[in-house]
């Protein structure tokens, strides 16, 4: 409990920082004892009342959700999410999950799963690592979940079930330094990192290649990337992916180069990806850690640039791809 208020009043400054692009419409009045208590009654009785739980849980923001979880544990001596989780199934229940934990902790199980069990789902955990790439004291708390909730280092965890170069771009992202991503890129510096990814790229030493881009700054990535094409008439991305065999460490060597030229562009294209690309197959699960983790920081932006670059309004997309109270939920949020 103590844990989770602490969180609170960590989230705070950096959410109201992002907020201008949240989609959560809020009332200007909110009362979390009663919405504590309509749950409860949702969720009473003979089966439930998904649609008070959605409209509950949609409209609020994340200190107003993680509230009234707080309330509800008070006033029925009873965890909300695990109240919510034996009530409800499948992606549903996946998203009013990233609605209801702490951030940090909803990304750490999502982490954990990921590795669980046979084989290893990469992609997740190259989309976690982009999503909070530009919020350190996530990555802390992700880090400090991931071991009291299972009692083992994540850093750990990705050396015992990935391999390098893949171990290596995820140890690195995951360790990044606070950077000042409004300080002056220094020109000198670009040059000579453009002058070191030819030679290394050139001889594949991909090891080396992952020190480099996963030590810089965003803005300082934006700036290479932007360098490098001036440099060699191609994108640096390109380059990679010609030299780069496994799906693993392109991916995310692509995600990082992506993130630092369009946060939002890359969230709105894995969402198309996900939704609508040359695959074929829906991956709710990324759909749910994008718009769920996004919508009270800057989901409008993603919107906005998702309309740009494949000219269709994101919540068509979903209602159009997703269905039942999961499509519900989040169309929600992004309205």
């Amino acid at each position: 409990m103590m844990r989770d208020i602490l969180l609170i009043l960590c989230f705070v400054s950096v959410l109201d920082a992002k907020n201008e692009g949240s989609t959560i419409k809020e009332p200007s009045s909110v009362d979390t004892a009663a919405d504590a208590e309509n749950l409860r009654n949702a969720m009473s009785g003979w089966g439930t009342n998904e649609a008070t739980i959605i409209n509950i849980l949609t409209h609020r923001s994340y200190q107003t959700r993680l509230e009234i979880g707080r309330q509800y544990k008070n006033k029925y001596n009873r965890d909300l999410w695990e109240e919510i989780k034996s009530e409800t199934s499948g992606d549903f229940r996946t998203a009013l999950k990233a609605l209801i934990l702490p951030e940090a902790r909803f990304f750490a199980e999502e982490m954990r799963n990921a590795m669980s069990g046979a084989g290893t789902n990469e992609k997740t955990l190259i989309l976690t690592m982009m999503l909070t790439i530009q919020d350190p004291i996530t990555v802390q708390e992700i880090i400090r979940y991931y071991d009291d909730i299972y009692g083992w280092d994540l850093e750990d965890a990705f050396k015992d079930e990935t391999s390098s170069p893949f171990e290596d771009l995820l140890v690195k992202v995951l360790n990044r330094p606070r950077f000042d991503e409004t300080a002056e890129v220094s020109e000198s510096t670009i040059k000579d990192d453009v002058d070191s990814l030819v030679n290394q790229i050139s001889s594949k030493r991909i090891v080396n290649i992952v020190s480099l881009l996963a030590s810089k700054s965003l803005s300082h990535l934006s700036k290479l990337q932007e360098k490098f094409y001036q440099n060699q008439n191609k994108e640096l991305y390109q380059a990679l992916e010609d030299i780069v065999d496994h799906h693993d460490i392109k991916d995310g060597l692509v995600g990082l180069l992506s993130v630092a030229s369009d946060y939002h562009r890359y969230c709105a294209y894995e969402l198309y990806n996900a939704m609508d690309g040359l695959g074929g197959g829906k991956d709710e699960g990324v759909v749910t850690r994008i718009i769920a983790t996004r919508a009270d920081k800057d989901l409008a932006f993603i919107k906005e640039a998702y309309r740009d670059m494949f000219d269709v309004e994101l919540s068509k997309t979903v209602k159009d791809k997703m269905g039942g109270d999961y499509k519900d939920t989040l169309v929600n949020l992004i309205n």
